[in-house]
């Protein structure tokens, strides 16, 4: 049986062989940093959103929180209701009166 011999490549292709393989190479980590949606860069931008979110959802169950700490309050406190209903909607008590001692601000006559 004959063996066919290998035929060498020439520098030129062998030249040519790298380059291609280089140019691909630096097309593939392009691709992997660049590429819409799934690459490096967006990785980055959507770590950054979640940063963001995480934080205002603390916020946001502080917020929570206090505000369900104020409606046990105002549920349970007669003081605490009474005190908020005299200072944001000015009830008063029977035969309580308000006496305003401001200074009115002068009126200009022209």
């Amino acid at each position: 049986m004959k063996r066919k011999a290998k035929n060498r490549m020439s520098p030129r292709q062998e030249g040519c062989l790298v380059k291609l393989i280089f140019a691909l190479a630096v097309a593939a980590v392009l691709w992997i940093i660049f590429s819409p949606g799934t690459g490096l860069l967006s990785l980055m931008g959507h770590r950054a959103e979640l940063e963001q979110l995480q934080e205002k959802t603390a916020e946001l169950e502080k917020e929570n929180s206090d505000l369900q700490a104020e409606i046990d309050r105002l549920q349970n406190d007669p003081e605490y209701l009474e005190e908020v209903a005299r200072k944001e909607y000015g009830l008063l008590k029977k035969n309580e009166r308000v006496f305003d001692f401001s200074k009115s601000s002068p009126t200009k006559k022209d």
